[in-house]
């Protein structure tokens, strides 16, 4: 499971962004203008120190002892169970696995994923279960579309989705297939 975590050497990083982004305050009070390309220096200055420090390791997530373990049997997060005849409004974002090239627009030429920006949410008994995963590679994305399959055959009601995007089978679908994906499945 991927949950939210900081390194304490990156605080330095941090602490470097907010004096960067203080220097926008400067633009408002005329007669600290001067310093303004100092303050934003420094601050860079001291983010660039910030991800030696922390070793490059700068993300707010990371890896977590507990298991995730998702079958048509149910859900188990960590130690809890949840049989699926509990669990309702089943939504997975599958975004990415470890090493796939993603360009999303916020890099000019794109990257390669940490496979750790997945998510499962889900509710049972009144509570919304929320829980990032990780995807190591191809074959771990290929477990889980055979998951899916099965989800769809039962008829077990999820979404699966990249982001905002409605996907099947990993898929964005036309009209035409998505038709068909229906009465594959019986929907239709």
């Amino acid at each position: 499971m991927v949950v939210s975590r900081r390194n304490p050497r990156a605080y330095v990083a941090y602490a470097g962004l907010v004096i960067a982004v203080s220097s926008l305050v400067l633009v408002f009070i005329p007669s600290l203008s001067y310093y303004i390309p100092y303050v934003f220096g420094t601050g860079i200055a001291v983010v660039i120190l910030g991800a030696i420090i922390a070793r490059g390791d700068v993300r707010n997530y990371g890896l977590s002892e507990d298991e995730l373990v998702v079958s048509a049997a149910g859900f188990t997060v960590g130690a809890v169970h949840y049989p699926m005849r509990m669990v309702s409004r089943i939504d997975f974002n599958v975004e990415a696995y470890n090493g796939m090239y993603v360009n999303d627009g916020a890099m000019v030429s794109g990257s390669n994923s940490d496979g750790m920006t997945n998510q499962l949410t889900f509710e049972s008994g009144g509570a919304k279960i929320d829980c990032g995963f990780y995807l190591s590679g191809k074959p771990q994305v290929q477990e889980l579309a055979i998951l899916f399959n099965e989800f769809y055959e039962r008829r077990i009601p999820f979404v699966e989705r990249n982001r905002s995007t409605r996907t099947y089978m990993f898929r964005v679908l036309n009209e035409k297939e998505l038709v068909e994906f229906k009465r594959r499945y019986g929907y239709a």
